[in-house]
């Protein structure tokens, strides 16, 4: 790798690991509070095996980070090295003459933008990075613009991101993907960063490396509690069927997203449902290389449905896993957007519709149907949800399940509470009176199931004979979070007997 490609990679390297915790802290203020750790997982693996060069780069933090971080990260690297190129042999003239600074911030700045569909004032990267190649092209401090940029992020709203789904009550705290960016460029101004001996020899932070283990461990946990259905993935943080493939020319589905939320989605694999699924770390979407080693396993011939929750990481990393998959294995893409409390720019939040679109369409794939069959069943489940967490005497409406902040208020009475969960899901669903449904109460994790069963006990008096199928236990959890989350599903015939037909998973079964 070239000196100056070297040299930035280290900075970058030696600043997310030195400031995990302080980007943490910054994401948590609208987002889910990952974001330093996300950083830092990318960081520790090219401070493990150093790349050659940025695309190298780039394979690398795709596959260690996950989230929407990695991909966008990636596109950036890879932007950046097909600008600067390479310098000819035995010269120092370059096979692409637009090596300068500028150009590559703004290479950088391309590949984000594109790809995450992001621009300037949206309240990301972006906000940092841009003020940045303005000063390099004027030639006036670029460091000093890129602190400004990142310290105006804070009074802005965020527009893309998980940050999204808080509107205003994003503002307040500045961005800390743009923060990043000014701590690397004010780290490349002040010296000469630390060698890739010393990056790598740096202790790792317990609680991610405690995080990462835990994930590990409970999926060969889930392997070993039903050893005669389920296996992982050798080396690949997936779980699968063990009779994946046994029927030739059967769709295969495969979903997948951050750990914390279980039982979904593996707690969800077997006949009838899912063939495989792909947990990242806690609350941070999974890799593609995740995904496409899933798919790969578990494709028979009729192609690979993904169920794809509609956050930014996963949408992301599924997008990236198809586009690599693109040749070798059919794929379709199911995405679920169905929280009534995020409907903003970047659409609503995938929940409890989840658990319905994973059943229909895996029975629809167990009875034979197409690629295209089974897609399209997935696209016809009409589904709205809505959680409410509680603190104490406060409850918290509209809460996301990586505990993105609903509205607070003092703590309802039981009735009330569930009276709020149907009627902000039935407004927005807006069902004909005659149209049955499919009720899903799930605790958030830390519910006892006495009030859940309550919950939908009073639902069910609220709703009479239209509710005619229910679900009820901690199915869609936010760890140990207190709180209820309700989804109702419009049901006709032909849902209604996907939804019969017999499953077997860890999680479900009839």
């Amino acid at each position: 790798m070239e000196p100056a490609h070297d040299a930035l990679l280290r900075t970058a390297v030696a600043v997310a690991l030195d400031r995990r915790a302080a980007y943490d802290e910054l994401d948590a203020a609208a987002g889910d509070g990952d974001f330093g750790s996300t950083l830092a997982r990318g960081a520790a693996a090219l401070a493990a095996d150093p790349p050659d060069d940025l695309r190298a780069a780039a394979q690398v933090v795709v596959a260690a980070m996950g989230g929407s971080s990695g991909p966008l990260l990636a596109a950036a690297l890879i932007r950046v090295g097909d600008v600067a190129g390479k310098e000819e042999p035995g010269t120092t003239e370059r096979r692409n003459p637009s090596s300068e600074p500028a150009a590559l911030v703004r290479a950088a700045i391309d590949g984000i933008g594109e790809y995450g569909e992001a621009e300037r004032g949206d309240k990301t990267v972006l906000d940092a990075l841009y003020p940045l190649a303005e000063a390099l092209e004027a030639g006036e401090d670029p460091v000093a613009a890129a602190r400004e940029g990142a310290d105006a992020t804070a009074e802005q709203t965020a527009r893309r991101g998980r940050a999204s789904y808080a509107g205003e009550r994003s503002q307040g705290a500045p961005d800390p993907g743009a923060v990043a960016v000014a701590e690397i460029a004010e780290a490349l101004r002040d010296g000469e960063p630390p060698s890739w001996g010393d990056l790598a020899g740096r202790a790792p932070d317990d609680d991610a490396a405690d995080e990462d283990q835990l994930v590990e461990l409970a999926l060969a946990g889930l392997e070993r509690a039903h050893a005669d259905r389920l296996e992982r993935l050798p080396g690949r943080g997936v779980i699968v069927r063990r009779d994946r493939g046994t029927t030739e020319g059967r769709v295969a589905l495969v979903s997948g997203g951050g750990a914390g939320h279980e039982p979904l989605h593996a707690g969800f694999v077997g006949a009838g449902m899912l063939d495989a699924a792909c947990p990242g770390a806690v609350f941070t979407s999974p890799a593609p290389d995740q995904m496409v080693a899933a798919a790969e396993a578990v494709d028979a011939g009729g192609g690979v449905l993904f169920v794809v929750k509609n956050y930014t990481g996963d949408v992301l990393n599924f997008r990236l896993a198809a586009e690599l998959l693109e040749g070798r294995v059919q794929t379709r893409t199911a995405l679920i957007a169905d929280d009534v409390a995020s409907a903003g720019e970047t659409g609503a939040r995938g929940t409890g519709a989840t658990i319905a679109v994973e059943k229909v369409a895996g029975a629809r794939a167990a009875a034979g149907g197409t690629l295209e069959e089974v897609h399209a069943v997935a696209e016809r489940v009409r589904a709205r949800s809505y959680g409410i967490a509680f603190h104490d005497e406060e409850m918290e409406v509209g809460v996301g399940i990586h505990g993105e902040p609903g509205e607070r208020r003092p703590r309802a009475a039981r009735q009330e509470v569930v009276e709020h969960l149907h009627t902000s899901v039935l407004d927005a669903l807006e069902p004909d009176q005659d149209v049955p449904l499919l009720a899903i109460v799930s605790g958030l994790g830390g519910t006892p199931q006495l009030e859940l069963l309550a919950a939908l006990e009073l639902l069910g008096a609220e709703l009479g004979d239209r509710l005619r199928r229910t679900l009820v236990g901690d199915l869609i959890t936010s760890m140990d979070q207190p709180g209820i989350a309700l989804t109702l599903v419009e049901l006709d015939d032909e849902l209604l007997e996907l939804w019969d037909a017999p499953v077997w998973t860890p999680a479900l079964r009839w």
